[in-house]
């Protein structure tokens, strides 16, 4: 009958110490020790994949967050779509009605259509003393306001809309005077312009006050060159700081300002 070899039950670990200690031997059964092995093996398992799963969802979360955002800007996004499409209608209906009280008085015209006529064509060497009075106080001659041009007339610009007047920027509450004798034809609000005044005077020749803290002067009141008209602010939609939005025109065409008020000042 043939031996049958002793299975091995025990597994020796002989443990040699530094000093002149004699050596031990430690025997630890073999199904104990891979028992330990299978549990560390498992449990290391079991980190890997719960950190690999974290990871996962760390990742999801994130991508939901992100998404979460992206929507809520779309929404925002969206609402103010809403907003600037309901601003639009509103700035649509308040240019009709501004149309309809202005008719008769100022119309909308392309650049070509811009008066380049200077002062100088009104010929002042064959008027006498008492006409050149006259059509000094009636022409648009004088600074509206004491500050700082900040941006000039610009009816050509290809990249932006047409700047029909200058800027002229100072401290809010700062008077606004009539550049020339007239007659008010609109004095109220306007959701672009704020608080506007539009003066009509002789010869053709309107002038235009916008972004006014408050007006002082009311529809079909005469006023005087140099009078004060209204104080300076900055109301109104299109605009950027404290500042006079300042316009002449004659015969119904945008006249460029400052070329008036040069040409004014180097005749008187």
């Amino acid at each position: 009958m043939a031996h049958k070899e002793n299975k091995l039950k025990y597994i020796s670990f002989l443990m040699i110490p530094d000093n002149k200690n004699e050596p031990r031997t430690l025997k630890i059964k073999k199904s104990v020790l891979m028992l330990f092995l299978s549990g560390l093996l498992l449990i290391a398992a079991l980190i890997f994949f719960g950190a690999a799963t974290y990871w996962k969802v760390a990742e999801i979360a994130l991508d939901y967050n992100r998404l979460e955002e992206e929507n809520f800007k779309l929404r925002k996004s969206m609402a103010t779509i809403n907003e600037l499409r309901q601003d639009l209608y509103s700035m649509k209906k308040m240019d009709q009605k501004i149309r309809a009280s202005l008719d008769g008085y100022v119309s909308v015209v392309n650049s070509k259509d811009i008066d380049t006529t200077t002062i100088s064509d009104l010929n002042f060497k064959k008027m006498t003393v008492e006409q050149e009075k006259t059509i000094f106080n009636s022409v648009p001659s004088i600074m509206p306001v004491e500050g700082f041009i900040t941006r000039g007339f610009d009816a050509s610009s290809l990249f932006t809309d047409p700047h029909l007047g200058m800027d002229i920027a100072a401290a809010t509450g700062t008077p606004v005077k009539a550049t020339a004798d007239g007659v008010v034809v609109f004095s109220g609000w306007t959701d672009d312009g704020g608080y506007v005044l539009i003066i009509k005077h002789d010869f053709g020749f309107m002038s235009v006050y916008k972004h006014n803290e408050c007006n002082l002067v009311s529809p079909l009141e005469k006023v005087m060159k140099g009078q004060v008209i209204a104080l300076l602010g900055n109301t109104g939609k299109i605009t950027s700081g404290a500042h006079l939005h300042f316009e002449i025109w004659r015969d119904n065409k945008p006249i460029d300002p400052i070329v008036y008020l040069e040409e004014i000042e180097n005749n008187s």
